[in-house]
C-alpha cells in the first residue's frame, strides 16, 4: 500500500551566514593614490619599502630645520657682523659650483671659493679659489683670478692663474695674461703674456703683445705681432736675488 502520510521532514538546521568583503585591487595594478599609496606601506613589498623610505627622505629634507636662520646663529649678541656668519658658513658648508647663467648682471666685484661657471656679465672684478670657465657670452669688464681658467668669452682686465690659462677659439683678452705653469692661447689677445712653463700659439691665435715664457710654442697659422723672451728657470732664481739685494 502506498503511503500517503506527509513526507518526512528533516530537522531545520541554521545556515551558515556569509559575510561578503570587497576585494581590493593589487597594489601593482592601484591607481596613484594617496589610498594606494597607504595600502603599499602597509605591506611587505618592494614598493611598500620604497614608499616608506621616500616618506622618510622627504620628512628629513623639507621644513624650517633647512633654512638658516640669521637670528639664531647671531644670538643676542650685537657685535656679530655679516662677515662674522659668513666666516662661520663657510667652515662648515661643504662647496658646491656656482653657475651665473647667460643673461645674468651681476653690478661689482664677486668672490667664489668653489668651481665657478660664468655666462652673463659681471661688471667688476671676478676671483675664484678654483676652476674658472667663462663661456662664449661671458663678458667682464674687471679683472679676473683664478687657480686654472678657460675662457671663450671677453675679459676687459688682467687674467691672472696660479696654475693654467686657456683660451678658446672665440675667446678674446684686452689686457695682460699671466699662468703659472702652462699657457694655450686660441684666441685673440691684446696685451703681453707671462708663463713659468710653456706658452703654446694655436692655429687660430692672435697675439698682439710680447711674452715671457720658460719655453714658446707657435703653430702655423697663428698670429704674433711682438717680441719673446725666454729664460731657464737658473736665469730667472738668479735675476729674482739680484732685485731682492738691491738698495731701497
Amino acid at each position: 500500500m502506498l503511503d500517503r502520510s506527509e513526507p518526512r521532514k528533516e530537522p531545520a538546521t541554521a545556515k551558515p551566514q556569509v559575510q561578503w568583503k570587497p576585494v581590493e585591487p593589487p597594489v601593482e595594478n592601484a591607481p596613484d593614490t594617496y589610498e594606494a599609496l597607504e595600502r603599499a606601506g602597509k605591506k611587505d613589498s618592494i614598493f611598500g619599502r620604497w614608499n616608506q623610505s621616500f616618506q622618510e627622505i622627504l620628512s628629513t629634507n623639507r621644513g624650517p630645520a633647512r633654512v638658516r636662520s640669521a637670528a639664531d646663529e647671531a644670538g643676542e649678541s650685537p657685535d656679530v657682523t655679516a662677515d662674522d656668519l659668513a666666516i662661520r658658513r663657510a667652515k662648515t658648508v661643504k662647496p658646491q659650483r656656482m653657475v651665473v647663467p647667460e643673461g645674468v648682471i651681476i653690478e661689482g666685484n664677486m668672490t667664489s671659493g668653489s668651481e665657478t661657471e660664468i655666462s652673463g656679465r659681471i661688471e667688476g672684478d671676478v676671483t675664484v679659489d678654483g676652476v674658472l670657465y667663462l663661456g662664449a657670452s661671458a663678458l667682464v669688464t674687471g679683472n679676473v683670478r683664478a687657480t686654472s681658467c678657460k675662457v671663450d668669452g671677453l675679459v676687459e682686465g688682467r687674467v691672472e692663474c696660479s696654475e693654467e690659462l686657456e683660451l678658446g677659439r672665440t675667446g678674446r683678452l684686452n689686457a695682460d695674461a699671466m699662468a703659472g705653469k702652462e699657457m694655450n692661447l686660441g684666441g685673440q689677445v691684446f696685451g703681453s703674456i707671462s708663463t713659468g712653463g710653456v706658452a703654446r700659439l694655436r692655429p687660430t691665435a692672435k697675439l698682439s703683445g710680447n711674452i715671457k715664457a720658460r719655453r714658446i710654442v707657435i703653430d702655423e697659422g697663428a698670429v704674433f705681432n711682438g717680441s719673446c723672451t725666454m729664460r731657464p728657470p737658473a736665469q730667472r732664481a738668479e735675476a729674482a736675488s739680484a732685485q731682492k739685494q738691491l738698495p731701497l
